[in-house]
């Protein structure tokens, strides 16, 4: 099948990698050819689950298009009234979105289909991904990686088993506390396992973000 003109509605597949990280981070979107890039800013906030508490940029064909804070990037032009369809792009195409210019994270954006506008299809939409983005207050894509190294070998073994043995006195002492031990080590151990279980760098749960986007599609409804 041809793909249609990129001048008339279709619908972007566009591949979204977050530049800098390994093992890789990506998305899958399927959003509007018509798609705002103020729009595909919020949408790309929740793609990777970040607050947007900073400044941002797409970088397209050279030029710098975004949406203005105060005492933040002044842009030509309004970001809400700038469409994507508006840069013709061809299949394979990239473009560059970055966010919180301090920690540095960089986003590439891949057109890898155009296809067809169908008025039945949920947009916009996550149709593939994996492994969870870094949590907001990541210092950049280094200290991620120093936070995955560590994770990986941290593995709070010691705790598990420490928990276990206070448990085993206490069952023996019939409930005395007083058989539980140190309270601010056990304390300190089950905070460490939690700590642990809370960072699970290798999930990703697309159907949770597909949730999220048709929230936010309503909100646009809603807001017109």
């Amino acid at each position: 099948m041809p793909e249609p003109l990129v001048s008339s509605r279709a619908i972007y597949q566009l591949r979204v990698v977050l530049c800098g990280v390994s093992p890789r981070v990506w998305r899958r979107l399927l959003v509007a050819s018509d798609t705002s890039l103020a729009d595909l800013h919020e949408i790309l906030q929740r793609a990777f689950a970040w607050g947007d508490d900073h400044l941002h940029r797409f970088l397209i064909h050279g030029r710098a298009y975004g949406v203005p804070r105060l005492g933040g990037i002044a842009f030509r032009d309004d970001a809400r009234r700038v469409p994507l369809s508006r840069f013709r792009l061809h299949r394979g195409e990239r473009f560059r979105y970055e966010y919180d210019f301090t920690a540095d994270w960089k986003l590439d954006l891949r057109l890898e289909r155009v296809l067809p506008f169908d008025p039945t299809c949920a947009l916009p939409s996550c149709t593939g991904g994996s492994r969870a983005a870094p949590p907001e207050g990541c210092a950049g894509p280094w200290v991620y990686l120093q936070r995955l190294e560590e994770h990986k070998s941290n593995l709070p073994l010691e705790g598990p088993s420490l928990m276990a043995e206070a448990l085993r006195r206490w069952l023996e002492a019939e409930g005395d506390r007083r058989a539980l031990g140190d309270l601010d080590e056990l304390r300190e151990a089950v905070d460490r396992v939690e700590a642990y279980r809370a960072f699970q760098p290798d999930r990703f749960d697309r159907r949770a973000l597909d949730r999220q986007l048709r929230a936010l599609a309503q909100e646009r409804e809603v807001s017109r």
